[in-house]
């Protein structure tokens, strides 16, 4: 579970040439978004980053950029609030001009049995799942260069597999991928490819949470749910965040340019349904 943050940090993590190309990566400054920046960053990207803490995003932006030496900017932006969504959109489009990945990732919503969850639960994850996706996708789709463009989202198991508790996460992720296919039907014709990924069980602080939460709950230690959750996985054992931000740089590639409309599971075998 104490496994380092990024197991190759800097520029040993690269495979493909990014260089030259620019893109956006959202809920950035530290786990999945992190890692998956950091990848792109490493094969020569140039980036914005963002997040909804100030600090944590500009420290993230300088930690990377010190490790793969390409720049990475950075902008505060909460998802669950439009107009800082708005403000991202443009200050990508003035600072870049024209982009050539977009990478979705999303914060984390509420996880609570569904009678429990209020209408500001679910009023604050439309926004930042859909509002976010619709006004970014839009917004940027007319400055991406041609021919190509990647835009990828970053969803969960929980499109795939329904679990307790996750009513606003696997609900609105689902939707996320229905219009990532749609958006993949639309696009296709100039050479722009739309695909998601629907992570399983991966090292970062939103496991770790859950894990001391389920440990104080059942009176175990963080270890044994660590084994538990492990269990479950076939290859057994969690992910690391790198490994996200691997398939995200191949997506982005031109070796992926017949790679379209797709939702990739990443879950090391968890998703027992075989489509």
């Amino acid at each position: 579970y104490k496994r380092p943050y990024l197991k190759h940090e800097g520029r040993n993590m690269g495979v493909y040439d990014f260089s030259g190309k620019k893109g956006i990566v959202t809920a950035a400054s530290s786990g999945i978004g992190r890692a998956v920046a950091q990848v792109l960053s490493s094969n020569g990207a140039e980036l914005l980053i963002s997040s909804g803490n100030e600090d944590r995003v500009s420290r993230a932006a300088s930690q990377i950029s010190q490790l793969t030496g390409n720049t990475v900017h950075w902008k505060k932006c909460n998802l669950k609030d439009p107009s800082d969504v708005e403000k991202l959109k443009n200050e990508t489009v003035e600072k870049f001009g024209s982009i050539d990945f977009i990478v979705i990732n999303y914060g984390d919503p509420r996880l609570d049995q569904f009678m429990n969850l209020e209408k500001n639960d679910w009023d604050d994850s439309i926004n930042m799942f859909i509002g976010a996706t619709v006004n970014l996708v839009k917004g940027l789709v007319p400055h991406m260069n041609l021919p190509g463009g990647r835009i990828i989202f970053i969803t969960s198991s929980t499109t795939r597999q329904a679990r307790e508790t996750v009513a606003l996460s696997g609900a609105l992720r689902a939707a996320v991928v229905n219009l990532g296919k749609i958006l993949s039907l639309e696009l296709a014709p100039r050479g722009r490819t739309v695909n998601s990924i629907s992570q399983g069980f991966f090292n970062t602080d939103r496991l770790k949470s859950i894990i001391e939460r389920n440990a104080k709950n059942n009176g175990t230690t963080v270890e044994e749910e660590l084994r538990k959750i492990s269990a479950q996985v076939p290859v057994g054992r969690v992910g690391e965040p790198e490994e996200i931000g691997k398939l995200v740089a191949f997506l982005c590639s031109d070796d992926a340019s017949y790679v379209n409309g797709t939702n990739i599971p990443i879950d090391g075998g968890s998703t027992r349904y075989p489509y």
